[in-house]
């Protein structure tokens, strides 16, 4: 809508100008009595500015966006208006282009991952305020900048609320009331439950499916023709998901189609060799000892910076305990909330792993990072369903574990419970030691590793250059290839960790270069994951 510009009359521009009371000053008319690309003279930037009817309600829930939206993906409110019975909002002008065909489909992928990762801005609850959904996602309320799918035209944007989901409708999402109808619906991109007032997050899930399937030439003469799409094609499947006629037969919310898209974007990773090595089949299991917080930010980690669904399991009570310290305190958790019929012993492990993730989750064994949806992480009620010294419900745990997630992560301490460690020890795929980098910690691991045996990896943990064996000397003590890294010393993670309860994300800190350290780590455990004949878990 930006990019398409129609030649206008110099008694229009004039009529503007007046409108803007000389503030800005038109370029071209984009659209009839619409739309205008301006000079703002106030700062010299360009700017678009959008004209309404008095009454049209659509202008109160473009200028709800645009103020409230703070995003790469959405253009930057600069004012509003209202001058001779019609209303203004001027905004950033988006110099790009709308997409089209003729994109090529190899930079389509990345286009459709930073689009879900805007939805999924857009869907988040912000402060119990209720989502928002965009409402008419399509070509022309699109511009490709820098890279990136960015949107324009909220005019259908609205706030769902934050009520339970009506029966009624056909997805699982809040319905938002009658606003959605077909008078503002787009052919070929629009939901059909907009068409019956019944739109919800998943609506945008099925435009943007729609606009993807369309730049990879699938729409013939009577819409949207999937078989057009080459089968080997890559995204065709998610994108077929997306556009299925019930809104519940689409992904649940952005996050899980997010999740979907990186792991056709996975990057490169080097073996321990140097040959580039995708990471996208593997998956490996670690059992941490006796560091809750390195578990966590290590989990973290694979879950924000590779894509990975990533889970940490506390083995005992006692483990737990430090893990409900640091992740339940925080304020990225809500209220615990499970099904009311839970009670302790719902499973035993022979039943246990009979269920999935997310039915884990409904029963209280496992929560969600609320603002990181592909980390989870274990609950207290978990270890009333475990035995930590029996082999076999160990061994069906990592393995249940792994096949629900990419990254597992199990953690327990060190002298806590030996028959877990031992049994965690023998069906991980790996162990990762964290001893302070000194030469007493690091052979008191060693030696106590070597009674248990398996694969042991060791990570330096509050490494300090001031008083930390140089890295040389740890790397002859442990041998190259299961040194993993270092993780610095930090002031700060160790003031939040001990006295707020809260261990400090690894994403957005202040730069303690850790987020470096443990992508660094995950590298290495790619490498070694490579270089090493996948084993399923068994038991000692």
């Amino acid at each position: 809508m930006f990019a398409a510009a129609k030649a206008g009359s110099k008694r229009r521009c004039e009529r503007i100008l007046d409108v803007c009371n000389g503030r800005f000053s038109v370029l071209e008319i984009i659209l009839e009595d619409r739309l205008y690309k301006t000079v703002d003279t106030a700062t010299g930037s360009l700017a678009a500015v959008k004209r309404w009817e008095s009454g049209d309600s659509s202008f109160e829930n473009e200028l709800s966006a645009l103020t409230s939206l703070r995003h790469p993906s959405v253009p930057q409110f600069i004012c509003s208006f209202e001058e001779g019975g019609f209303r203004y909002i001027a905004e950033e002008w988006l110099d790009g282009v709308c997409p089209g065909p003729e994109i090529p489909a190899e930079q389509l992928t990345g286009l459709a991952v930073s689009s879900a990762e805007f939805l999924l801005f857009l869907n988040t609850d912000i402060d119990g305020k209720g989502s928002r959904i965009h409402g008419d996602i399509k070509p022309s309320n699109l511009i490709i900048k820098d890279g990136r799918i960015c949107f324009i035209d909220f005019e259908s944007s609205i706030i769902t609320g934050t009520e339970a989901p009506d029966s009624s409708a056909s997805g699982a999402a809040p319905q938002i009331g009658k606003q959605r109808t077909a008078r503002i619906a787009s052919e070929y991109f629009t939901a059909p439950e907009v068409f019956y007032g019944k739109a919800c997050a998943q609506s945008d899930i099925y435009s943007l499916g729609m606009v993807f399937i369309w730049l990879l030439g699938g729409f013939g003469s009577n819409g949207a023709d999937p078989k057009r799409i080459p089968d080997d094609c890559a995204l065709k499947p998610i994108l077929m998901k997306c556009i299925s006629y019930e809104a519940k037969d689409r992904y649940p919310d952005a996050a899980a189609l997010l999740t979907e898209l990186k792991a056709l974007t996975a990057p490169s990773l080097p073996r321990a060799g140097g040959t580039p090595q995708s990471h996208q089949a593997v998956r490996f299991s670690l059992y941490v000892d006796c560091n809750v917080c390195f578990a966590w930010e290590l989990a973290e980690t694979a879950a924000v910076f590779f894509g990975m669904k990533t889970c940490i399991l506390a083995v005992t009570g006692r483990t737990q305990r430090k893990l409900d310290y640091y992740a339940v305190r925080d304020k990225y958790y809500g209220e615990e909330s499970v099904e009311e019929e839970t009670q302790p012993y719902l499973f035993d492990y022979r039943s246990l792993y009979q269920r999935d993730a997310e039915a884990w989750h409904a029963k209280g064994l496992l929560h969600k990072r609320e603002d990181c949806m592909n980390l989870y992480f274990s609950g207290r009620r978990l270890q009333d369903e475990l035995e930590p010294e029996n082999e076999l419900c160990i061994s069906d745990l990592v393995a249940w574990g792994r096949s629900y997630f990419d990254c597992v992560i199990f953690i327990t301490d060190r002298y806590d419970d030996k028959p877990a460690v031992r049994n965690l020890t023998a069906s991980c795929d790996y162990t990762i030691a964290t001893p302070l980098a000194n030469v007493d910690d690091i052979e008191a691991c060693k030696n106590y590793y070597e009674w248990f045996g398996g694969d042991v990896l060791y990570a330096a943990w509050e490494y300090n250059e001031k008083c930390s064996l140089p890295e040389e000397s740890i790397l002859l003590m442990v041998g190259e290839e299961k040194y993993l890294g270092a993780v610095s010393h930090d002031e700060a993670r160790m003031l939040k960790r001990n006295f707020t309860g809260k261990i400090r994300p690894i994403f957005g800190s202040d730069g303690s270069g850790s987020e470096a350290q443990y992508i660094n780590i995950i590298n290495r455990l790619f490498g070694a994951a490579s270089n090493r004949k996948e084993r399923s878990c068994v038991s000692i």
